[in-house]
């Protein structure tokens, strides 16, 4: 079997990016078809939609058109029923209310009235129906001028839409004797029963364009307003609906129409129902601009292709150049540096100046991890440059350094993950300079103890620490009886013993999570953590009586006793600091005092 030759297109540089170009140019086409292919069938996809909310809003008109001549010939029986009280003589106020609330469910909260020739209310459903009829005296002078159909008139009733329905009545001397009139209010129940879609408007208009009932309840458009025509509908998917903006609120809407006549002589109402065009075709605009946006995201990848392609070959050959800059860097710097491989954890590279530092440890193939006197620092580390010094094991001992990270990326090839170059910088002597800078700001000098600044560092946290939890917080005020006569009797030498010695003793009482602090001469306080007030007294006991008990040597072999005047404080967790709690144990400490000394005191105790 023939070998290879080196022509292979997954080794030779120029035939692969000769391969490259075909098959991105390739994609180019098929991405150019797709956009085609996905506007022709998005253009379709609007098509069947409209085409299907068309068909189901002719459903939906038809449907809302027989609701209102349901409710037609509701009304037409009504006034068939009012015509005939009239002629029977039982046109009674009480008549008139029984037939309203006959007909309720259908025609709504319809008034009815009857007039003699001369205008008079004969009878009523509503003993004030003269001053409820709109315009009232223009209609009653148009029936009295009519000589035979009814007349339908839309007026504003209540804030809403209504139709007034005007009838003569001509008695049997053939002379006009009464004129019925009905007040419906048409908007009251118009699309009871009928589920519309969100977005849907109602126009209902009579045979000279005037409007009958509006849904919604547009400002600007009002019952008995006449419209006209402005010549902005185009021709709608299917016969009998068109494309319209509804001017009242600027929508574009599919309209159905239909016509729903009146009966003889008396006209007809013109139907129209419109969908909101965002209701169907919202969700294909958002997957129109979904593959355009796809696409467009293609094309500008298969561009970014091209470019990258007239870049490959300038970028393999810095790469070498690049590796070669940084071994000769990390040779040549003065501070231990290394280069470690993120898969094995092992050091691929080091300089003299690492290897003088650790010795054998820093060689290359060794795991870095051990150059740490703590494993656990290089786990933290290697995401980021820590902030704080780490404990290195190097051939002089222990030493502080900085350690920073940098990932090498260009140097990765095909490894897991890219190696890590890491410069080690020794602090060692700042590091020592600044615990101790910390220790003398914090710490009283002659006890040990925390000093007040500690104290109230440490009293915010604690607070934190209540309040978050809810848990209990005790505060202990010491003072030591008759200090001043030990200073002005042994001198302040005995003092300072005496000092030391309480505070061992003190200290040596409390818990390790319990702070002991020095905030004045003779004047200590304590915090304690999760404890409640008779623990914090068992603790100030024991306190008390351990210095009681503890003899203190001096230099003369000589004794002295001391004691401890104590005060206590509970936390209240509506304060926010420990001010007030420490005013309190103070408090305490003085009603000790005052309570003759070597004692123990809550605050608000009773002597």
């Amino acid at each position: 079997m023939p070998l290879p030759t080196t022509q292979s297109w997954t080794l030779h540089p120029a035939t692969r990016k000769s391969w490259m170009r075909e098959i991105l140019a390739l994609l180019t086409v098929l991405v150019a078809a797709n956009i085609l292919v996905n506007a022709w069938q998005s253009w379709h996809d609007f098509r069947a939609a409209d085409r299907q909310a068309a068909e189901q809003l002719t459903a939906q008109t038809s449907l809302v058109a027989r609701l209102i001549e349901d409710r037609l010939r509701d009304l037409d029986g009504m006034m068939s029923a009012t015509q005939t009280l009239i002629d029977e003589g039982k046109a009674t106020n009480e008549a008139l209310v029984d037939l309203t609330q006959t007909l309720k469910l259908s025609l709504g909260d319809t008034l009815i009235a009857v007039f003699d020739a001369n205008g008079r209310m004969v009878a009523a459903s509503h003993p004030d129906a003269r001053n409820e009829i709109p315009g009232f005296d223009a209609i009653f002078a148009q029936v009295r001028a009519a000589p035979s159909a009814r007349l339908w008139l839309p007026v504003v009733w209540g804030n809403r839409g209504a139709m007034v329905v005007a009838a003569r009545h001509v008695g049997q001397t053939g002379q006009l004797d009464a004129v019925t009139i009905h007040l419906v209010p048409l908007e009251q129940h118009l699309l009871d029963n009928a589920k519309l879609i969100p977005g849907t408007a109602l126009l209902l208009r009579d045979n000279t364009q005037r409007i009958v009932a509006r849904v919604p309840d547009v400002a600007g458009l009002a019952v008995g307003q006449r419209l006209t025509d402005d010549g902005s509908a185009r021709a709608g998917p299917i016969e009998g609906t068109f494309y319209a903006l509804w001017r009242r609120d600027h929508t574009e809407r599919l309209v159905a129409q239909q016509h729903i006549g009146l009966g003889s002589n008396a006209g007809y109402w013109t139907l129209d129902l419109g969908y909101a065009i965002g209701t169907f075709r919202d969700s294909l605009w958002a997957s129109l601009y979904l593959n355009l946006a796809a696409a467009a995201l293609l094309l500008a990848m298969l561009a970014g292709g091209f470019i990258l392609i007239g870049r490959q070959r300038a970028l393999n050959g810095r790469v070498e150049k690049y590796a070669s800059t940084v071994s000769t860097i990390v040779e040549n710097m003065p501070t231990p540096v290394a280069v470690v491989d993120m898969k094995s954890k092992r050091i691929l590279l080091g300089n003299d100046a690492l290897l003088a530092v650790f010795g054998a440890p820093a060689d290359k193939g060794q795991p870095f991890a051990r150059l740490f006197v703590d494993e656990a620092h290089w786990t933290r580390m290697q995401a980021e440059s820590a902030k704080e010094p780490a404990p290195f094991q190097t051939r002089s001992g222990i030493r502080h350094m900085l350690v920073h990270c940098t990932r090498l990326a260009a140097l990765a090839g095909k490894s897991d993950g890219d190696p890590l170059l890491v410069v080690l910088t020794d602090i060692t002597h700042q590091h020592l300079l600044l615990k101790q800078l910390q220790t003398d700001a914090d710490f009283d000098p002659l006890t040990g103890l925390a000093n007040r600044r500690y104290f109230e560092k440490a009293a915010m946290q604690a607070v934190e620490h209540a309040r978050r939890h809810h848990s209990p917080l005790s505060v202990l005020a010491l003072d030591l009886d008759f200090f001043k006569r030990v200073n002005d009797t042994w001198g302040h030498a005995v003092g300072d013993r005496v000092l030391k010695v309480a505070s061992r003793v003190f200290e040596a009482a409390l818990r390790e999570d319990d702070l002991a602090a020095r905030i004045g001469g003779e004047e200590f306080a304590a915090i304690l953590l999760d404890t409640p007030e008779e623990q914090a007294r068992r603790v100030a006991e024991r306190i008390r009586q351990t210095l009681q008990d503890t003899p203190i040597q001096l230099d003369t072999g000589e004794t002295l006793s001391q004691t401890f005047s104590i005060g206590i404080a509970r936390y209240d967790e509506t304060e926010t600091s420990l001010d007030e709690t420490l005013k309190r144990a103070d408090a305490a400490l003085y009603a000790a005092k005052h309570a003759g000394r070597n004692r123990v005191r809550f605050w608000g105790e009773a002597s």
